[in-house]
């Protein structure tokens, strides 16, 4: 049923779990900033600037905020503007930009941080923690990410068998050593799957050609040959780096592309499956 995305053919109900809006659900009700926030490491004014870089660097943080006698926090300090003396000297003030709830969900965490490299966070009535950008890279957050770009994957095979009603069809569009480079990892996988195709054993490279080619996924979609190699493209390079546990999943993408191609696969997945509900629907009326 994976070829259908879950949604019946003969009734036109779906499966429970299998859509894009409740994955990003799980995400926005049960996980939140508070899940990856790092507590907030603090200074004082009188504080030498000298012995806050050295805790700064050994807890490999870049940012402490600084309180006052009170244990109120009245600003912050980035490592990389340090240079000597005291810290009352390079404070920066929290503006309410800097500022988010402990309760932010993780699938707004990414736009929040296109604007801020760091953000403040708040639990209860007083700031506690710090989000970066390289808390992205955290377990719970790659599990989102995966999520969603394995979806987007299926999402590709299925218009590929809507607009191509074979596999020679589609098989004519690609290099011939590539589609015996597929049978090859067909074979091996096949077993007692009767349920595997040679298109789920191509490369996502491979189903970007495929469709770059197919006028009516692009008119479909609004997608010209070039927007659907720069999503799928930029798709492929975070799914490698999620796939091979690198320790930075954002190495390869500018912070901006990267935030943006998330963006797009998500705006895709609801225009994917809006259109696939609508596409079995029509289907299931023209045979009564």
């Amino acid at each position: 049923m994976g070829y259908e995305l879950w949604l019946s053919s003969e009734t036109g109900e779906r499966r429970k779990g299998t859509s894009f809006k409740e994955i990003q659900g799980l995400f926005i009700d049960n996980i939140t900033t508070r899940h990856i926030y790092e507590p907030l490491l603090s200074c004082r004014p009188e504080h030498e600037v000298c012995y806050v870089k050295h805790e700064l660097k050994c807890k490999e943080f870049d940012t402490a905020g600084v309180i006052d006698d009170n244990n109120n926090l009245i600003g912050y300090v980035i490592r990389e503007e340090l240079d000597d003396g005291y810290i009352q000297d390079y404070i920066n003030n929290i503006g309410t930009e800097k500022l988010i709830s402990d309760s932010t969900p993780i699938a707004e965490l990414l736009n929040i941080l296109l604007e801020n490299e760091f953000i403040f966070v708040i639990d209860g009535s007083k700031i506690e923690g710090i989000v970066t950008r390289a808390d992205i890279n955290k377990p719970i957050i790659r599990i989102y990410l995966f999520g969603i770009l394995s979806l987007f994957e299926l999402h590709l095979n299925y218009w590929i068998n809507y607009y191509y009603e074979t596999e020679e069809e589609w098989g004519k569009i690609l290099k011939p050593k590539r589609v015996e480079e597929a049978e090859m990892v067909f074979s091996k996988r096949k077993g007692n799957n009767d349920e595997l195709s040679l298109l789920e054993c191509l490369q996502i490279s491979d189903k970007k050609v495929i469709l770059k080619e197919s006028e009516g996924f692009r008119a479909n979609f609004n997608l010209s040959k070039s927007k659907i190699e720069k999503l799928i493209s930029n798709n492929e390079k975070i799914r490698n780096e999620l796939a091979h546990s690198q320790n930075s999943i954002i190495s390869n993408l500018k912070w901006e592309l990267f935030v943006e191609t998330i963006n797009h696969i998500e705006q895709f997945l609801i225009q994917s499956e809006e259109k696939h509900e609508h596409t079995t629907k029509d289907k299931l009326n023209a045979e009564f």
